[in-house]
């Protein structure tokens, strides 16, 4: 499986995709910023795109829309968005195409690598993965550890 990753910080950019390939993925490409992403994906043509939310330049919400525009263009491409951060309303803006293909982990979450690979294969064969905390914000309940 073909997968690419985005995320401005480039330590766990590049040691994600070292677990990826020692989990026996294909890494397609690494991008720093969300234009960079949207630009590797037309060309490598991935199974998976792994995106941060929080991207150069504003690092607000630059990979969110740059994953919803991966929707739009390239249906075909799972999208799991590794944050750092909970939030609803990015979720629910993700998740409102649809859920096929589409994943919302927790970066702290993400525990070991047979976890990591499992998501990623799954969301790559169309399925869907979120957080348990994030579906807690989803659905209203207050979480045990903080949002921010």
């Amino acid at each position: 499986m073909r997968v690419v990753v985005a995320d401005d910080a480039v330590i766990l950019r590049e040691g994600l995709a070292r677990l990826l390939r020692e989990a026996g993925f294909e890494v397609a490409g690494l991008a720093a910023d969300a234009e960079e992403l949207l630009e590797l994906v037309e060309q490598a043509q991935p199974d998976v795109a792994i995106v941060d939310i929080r991207m150069p330049p504003t690092h607000t919400d630059e990979g969110l829309q740059a994953a919803k525009a991966i929707r739009e263009r390239w249906p075909g491409v799972g999208i799991l968005v590794l944050s750092q951060h909970v939030h609803a309303g990015y979720a629910v803006e993700l998740l409102s195409a649809g859920t096929d293909g589409m994943g919302y982990l927790l970066k702290e979450r993400v525990s070991d690598l047979d976890e990591l690979a499992s998501s990623v294969q799954r969301v790559g064969a169309g399925g869907s993965v979120l957080d348990p905390a994030v579906v807690s914000q989803l659905v209203g309940r207050p979480t045990t550890r903080s949002s921010s």
